[in-house]
């Protein structure tokens, strides 16, 4: 027994110890650090971003927000505006910082109330690629994400320029729209997808009783994605192009899955693709001309543009 409760006390040491590592002592002093302030306003806008205008939750009047950029040691100041007439967050997903700018309303930090600003103060002590969201119900498939970009103190890959891509899917529905016909279990989705099997289908192909163990699940019967999404969009437009960059130069791209519920295939036709980095830490660099890329994660690419790209 007394060596049980020694080990006890032990792991409980330890994980506080590990827990608090970048949230306490100097990390979390503000003194002596060069600041960068940045302004975000969140409000409701009309968009055209998957065939009609549309309700949209925009920062500073896009989707997606701005990038937000820092360097390794800097203090991070972020007012943000609520001009919406409900309650708003921001989540700085993956960076290390003081619980309560956290984001997360009623956990660790209060909601944004309509007309009100909160200001957010980060004591920044990594570098990556990471993102920004809101925390509050569904406004995130609306738009209300955007990117942070934070160079390290040294440098430690040679690249000659950085592009940020945010890919998100948008769907011209109220969120909450979506969230009830996926609670109902019917087959609308399906049916706008072109996926829905005619019921005769499974009966004449012996499949009726699994259909009907589907209805009782409330499960798709042949689709792998619950969601219809009239557009898939990379830096809030359904084609992105980026003709700024010529041939021979190294651009480390930066990926960002700010999608509600879409995995995506990246597939590189050139430039000798090299992963280096994933959910912001730098990894061994590795050869990935394909590779799949999971909701709310981060991956960094350095590709070489080649000869010929128009």
């Amino acid at each position: 027994m007394i060596r049980k409760i020694t080990i006890l006390f032990v792991l409980l040491v330890s994980f506080e110890s590990v827990a608090q590592v970048g949230t306490n002592g100097q990390d979390r002093k503000e003194e002596g650090r060069p600041i960068k302030e940045y302004n975000l306003t969140i409000e409701e806008n009309k968009m055209t971003l998957g065939g009609v205008t549309a309700n949209a939750m925009t920062i500073n009047g896009g989707i997606p927000g701005p990038v937000l950029e820092f360097n390794e040691g800097d203090l991070a100041i972020i007012n943000v505006t609520n001009k919406m007439d409900e309650e708003t967050s921001v989540h700085w997903h993956g960076l290390i910082l003081p619980n309560f700018y956290d984001g997360v309303p009623y956990l660790t930090t209060p909601p944004i109330e309509p007309g009100t600003t909160f200001q957010y103060r980060i004591p920044i002590n990594q570098s990556g690629t990471y993102w920004y969201h809101s925390h509050t119900m569904l406004q995130e498939q609306k738009g209300v994400y955007g990117s942070i970009i934070i160079h390290p103190k040294e440098k430690t890959l040679e690249y000659d320029k950085d592009l940020v891509v945010v890919l998100s899917d948008w769907t011209n529905e109220k969120p909450m729209n979506v969230l009830r016909n996926l609670k109902r279990g019917n087959e609308w989705y399906q049916v706008k997808k072109g996926t829905a099997v005619p019921l005769s289908r499974g009966i004449s192909e012996g499949a009726f009783g699994a259909q009907l163990k589907f209805w009782r699940d409330r499960m798709e019967g042949a689709d792998i994605a619950d969601i219809y999404y009239p557009a898939f969009l990379s830096n809030g437009k359904k084609l992105a192009e980026y003709p700024e960059f010529t041939a021979g130069e190294k651009v480390r791209l930066r990926f960002i899955n700010a999608s509600a519920s879409t995995y995506y295939w990246m597939d590189f036709g050139g430039g000798n693709p090299m992963l280096v980095s994933s959910d912001g830490v730098d990894v061994q660099p590795v050869s990935k001309s394909r590779f799949l890329f999971g909701i709310a994660e981060t991956y960094d690419v350095i590709v070489t543009i080649p000869e010929g790209t128009i």
